[in-house]
């Protein structure tokens, strides 16, 4: 077999947001892949890790911060519910509201999805020595923190990589959870 067969144009290959995204779309399905196993998705994470920072929300807010359409919201949050990982009730100060709440079972399953994306991004920056792979992540939030100010990826520290001491630690003792920011 020819192989260039599959080779983009170098035309392509020239343009960096091109890259960017194919180099994203191969991220997102390693991620993907690796929440399947846990019977989740990426919007499931994104709740979970909303709730263990902020605490309960009421689904508006969640859907307005990590910028779900209200519809796929009620759903997320259904599914998330259903596998007992979160608890939706009523809001007694507004009862056409729902409130948000995570779970200890949805806690273990956050800490547990959130060991194996570090993995993952492990995994998947392996090509990258050290230097460099600090260096990527930084510019990837600062690229972020410009294109979607709301997300405050300039700020946010990635998670622990299993196994990999933070700043001024002697081991591997972070949560993966992000900093407040």
């Amino acid at each position: 077999m020819d192989e260039n067969a599959g080779a983009l144009p170098p035309r392509l290959l020239g343009i960096t947001t091109f890259v960017l995204a194919r180099a994203g779309r191969a991220g997102r399905a390693r991620m993907g892949g690796m929440m399947a196993e846990h019977g989740l998705g990426l919007w499931h994470f994104a709740v979970l890790s909303a709730l263990d920072e902020s605490g309960p929300a009421s689904q508006r807010e969640l859907g307005a911060r990590l910028r779900i359409d209200p519809s796929d919201l009620v759903e997320v949050a259904g599914r998330l519910e259903g596998a007992g990982l979160v608890r939706r009730e009523r809001d007694p100060a507004d009862r056409r509201r729902y409130m948000v709440e995570l779970t200890p079972e949805g806690r273990a399953e956050l800490e547990e999805v959130t060991r194996r994306a570090a993995e993952v991004d492990a995994e998947f920056l392996a090509p990258l020595s050290a230097q460099d792979r600090t260096a990527f992540e930084r510019i990837v939030r600062v690229l972020l923190a410009h294109h979607d100010p709301g997300a405050g990826g300039g700020h946010a520290q990635a998670p622990a990589r299993a196994g990999t001491p933070g700043p001024g630690e002697a081991g591997p003792t972070r949560t993966g959870r992000a900093a407040p920011g």
